[in-house]
């Protein structure tokens, strides 16, 4: 892209979102954002527990990818979050098998009650950046989450059952609906395109606009979009307890980008020695033995690692 199109955007929807993003803004002159769905998946899952119409809710959003916090959250211009922790006195609410896409919703609920605001990976998800609720067979129970293998495998079948659904509607002919998802790559281009203003939340690099979570590391923020591109919006501190939380997995994306630019499989191993679930679980040899094992097992990938 520094060659063929320097001036273009790199619209990135890859994970690990935070690493890739740092690691193209500090090693390449590429302009680039970094698109999730979770800010605006969860807004219409909030607007489902409060038994709110989607188009009534607003919300200000800011943290990293995978653990960014509604700041605000309103309904017809109130606070929402009154009637949200009236809502979760109940825990049928949340724990419910079916309370969101990827089963209970217990983790987002412990950590919304714990830390105050609420977080915007599901809590499957959420359960792997945290030391909380996975240190113990007992709790994967507990809060109702899969094991690993059981999450890889049924991510395994679920993308099978896709592509085989899709395959059978090609070859029926199936005509597909043209009609924009929620995905924030279509209204960035339309905004570029047309300078017709939109507001997403990108992932980009901090560059004070979170003003207690580091220099230079990747950020998940508001951001407005014209026909002069992506602007970030100034958010300021976050609530200290939220910033604390985002500092421990900013800490593992810092050394996990020095990792992968230098091909150095010591920082590697300082990087997950750094992981809040990893620490919470293996002593640093066990962590070293994990490592060396998850090495041999992707060396066709890893060459050149020293």
């Amino acid at each position: 892209m520094e060659d063929l199109c320097p001036d273009a955007l790199l619209i990135n929807y890859t994970n690990p979102m935070a690493m890739i993003c740092w690691a193209v803004n500090d090693y390449t002159h590429i302009k680039n954002v970094g698109l999730c769905h979770s800010v605006q998946g969860t807004a219409a899952e909030l607007a489902r527990y409060i038994g709110a119409p989607l188009n009534e809710i607003s919300y200000w959003v800011a943290g990293i990818n995978h653990m960014a916090w509604f700041l605000e959250l309103r309904w017809r211009g109130k606070d929402a979050y009154p009637i949200l922790r009236e809502k979760f006195k109940d825990p049928k609410v949340y724990m419910r098998d079916d309370a969101h896409w990827a089963g209970a919703d217990i983790v987002r609920v412990e950590i919304f009650k714990a830390f105050g605001y609420f977080n915007t990976e599901s809590s499957q998800h959420m359960s792997e950046y945290v030391p909380y609720f996975r240190k113990r067979p007992e709790l994967l129970k507990k809060f109702k989450l899969h094991n690993p293998l059981e999450r890889l495998n049924m991510m395994e079948e679920n993308r099978k059952k896709q592509d085989e659904e899709l395959r059978h509607l090609l070859n029926e002919g199936h005509k597909f609906p043209i009609e924009r998802s929620q995905e924030y790559c279509s209204h960035i281009i339309y905004s570029m395109e047309t300078g017709t203003p939109c507001r997403i939340n990108g992932n980009v690099k901090n560059t004070g606009l979170i003003t207690n979570l580091p220099h230079g590391c990747c950020v998940e923020v508001p951001c407005l979009v014209d026909g002069r591109g992506i602007h970030p919006c100034y958010v300021g501190d976050l609530p200290p307890q939220c910033a604390a939380l985002n500092r421990t997995n900013i800490n593992v994306q810092e050394l996990g980008v020095k990792a992968a630019v230098e091909r150095d499989k010591t920082l590697a191993f300082q990087a997950i020695l750094l992981d809040p679930l990893t620490s919470a679980i293996l002593t640093i040899d066990e962590t070293q033995r994990m490592v060396d094992e998850m090495f041999r097992a992707e060396a066709d990938y890893l060459q050149g690692f020293k």
